[in-house]
């Protein structure tokens, strides 16, 4: 039978009625639904698990195009979604059909027998059940939020990867970058190599290496055990066992690189993985990150923008991911950077605009279709006393027009939010 898309959101509209709350961070309610399923999740080998506040789903991907290269099939948890639920779920190297994803939703669904549960955990539960029946020879599992009490943290992995740690979620992990890490370093496990990434905060990598060795996990640290360098536009990856120089990357984000280098020492660690091929092929130059420092050409926005100007899109959203654009940016061609900007309402839009060293124009919209967001006159109103030139629009396509319109050699960046990145994608 044909699933349709509808019938797809009408499904997971249920689901999020199973519990008052989005976010409710516990194991219980998980651990009980997959006992019910026969706990699927035990039945997956090789769990590659990630963990972070920024650069999971790169790194995810990073890893994913090495197995790849090496012939390995892979099964992948990704969230949030950018435009479709379905891309959270990949079975055998292919984002899950309507038709597999509307009958494990339902069967969970079944399962569960109406008990409350939030909406990531019965989705978490269903991605098990689904990866149990497709034997891929990895499976990479991210994790939604934290990570102590994720509901991923119910599996034992191969290895535990944690990407850079920053300001996110404070109201549900802590004020502090040490405690922020400290929920970070749940999914570290008992003799379970831990890949740590690069720390923007020394207090972070310090809290995940005690973790670690409270736990007699086998480190594998970023500046100790494994390097990323640049030399003459050629990347270096070092560790013990390797020393491989390679093509720098192209087109990404600064913030691209850390993450390449996480992954090369994540893979190095699996058995009878080659990295060096992987970055000697320049296969690094073709792993796409929608919605990461996304160049937008063409499309039903990209063919409006003057071609004098550029239109780019990330979906950061908070300070550290905002310092690493920021970055970026600086090591692109000069030109007047006008930021349309779109939050959800658990962010500081003041913290992460101001990461960014000169923002000659300010636009903000109200996220569509998002009832987190928040709307475009409160966005205003907070901006106003700190940016001389910020104007709201009722649209993104508003805000296109009135910044093409008044700047002739402009950078036109679309960011704030994962959500808003979607919703973009999605319009182009």
């Amino acid at each position: 039978m044909k699933i349709s898309n509808e019938q797809i959101d009408k499904l997971l509209d249920e689901l999020l009625e199973l519990h008052p709350k989005r976010i409710d961070l516990s194991l219980d309610r998980v651990c009980n639904l997959l006992e019910k399923l026969d706990n699927p999740q035990n039945k997956i080998n090789n769990i590659v698990h990630i963990a972070g506040t920024n650069g999971k789903f790169s790194t995810l991907k990073f890893i994913q195009d090495i197995l790849k290269s090496n012939n390995k099939s892979t099964n992948a948890y990704i969230s949030p979604h950018l435009i479709r639920f379905n891309e959270r779920f990949q079975l055998m190297d292919k984002e899950i059909s309507n038709e597999e994803l509307y009958s494990v939703l339902n069967k969970v669904k079944d399962f569960n027998h109406s008990d409350p549960i939030t909406f990531f955990e019965i989705t978490s539960s269903a991605f098990f059940e689904a990866a149990s029946n497709s034997p891929a020879d990895y499976t990479l599992l991210e994790v939604g939020l934290g990570g102590r009490l994720d509901s991923s943290n119910v599996i034992t992995p191969a290895i535990s990867v944690i990407t850079s740690i920053s300001r996110d979620h404070q109201d549900f992990l802590g004020d502090s970058i040490e405690m922020i890490a400290f929920e970070k370093s749940g999914i570290i496990k008992s003799e379970i190599p831990t890949i740590i990434g690069y720390q923007p905060y020394p207090e972070a990598k310090e809290i995940l290496l005690d973790q670690a060795e409270y736990k007699k996990a086998p480190i594998f640290a970023h500046g100790i055990h494994w390097n990323l360098t640049e030399h003459n536009d050629k990347l270096i990856y070092e560790d013990n066992q390797n020393k491989i120089e390679f093509d720098n990357l192209y087109t990404h984000n600064v913030f691209q690189k850390k993450n390449l280098g996480l992954a090369l020492a994540a893979a190095s660690k699996l058995t009878n993985i080659d990295i060096k091929s992987f970055v000697s092929k320049n296969l690094h130059n073709k792993t796409y990150f929608p919605g990461r420092m996304e160049k937008i050409s063409d499309g039903k926005l990209g063919s409006t923008i003057a071609s004098t100007n550029e239109l780019y899109l990330d979906g950061s959203h908070n300070e550290d991911a905002a310092s690493n654009l920021n970055e970026t940016i600086n090591q692109l061609t000069n030109k007047k950077l006008c930021i349309i900007l779109g939050m959800i309402n658990t962010k500081d839009p003041i913290s992460y605009l101001s990461k960014f060293d000169k923002i000659d124009a300010l636009t903000v919209i109200t996220i569509p279709n998002e009832e987190s967001a928040i709307d475009s006159n409160e966005l205003y109103a907070g901006l106003k006393k700190y940016y001389e030139n910020v104007n709201r629009a009722d649209s993104i396509q508003e805000a296109l027009a009135n910044l093409n319109n008044n700047y002739q050699d402009a950078r036109i960046l679309i960011c704030g939010s994962l959500y808003l990145a979607g919703k973009v994608l999605e319009m182009n």
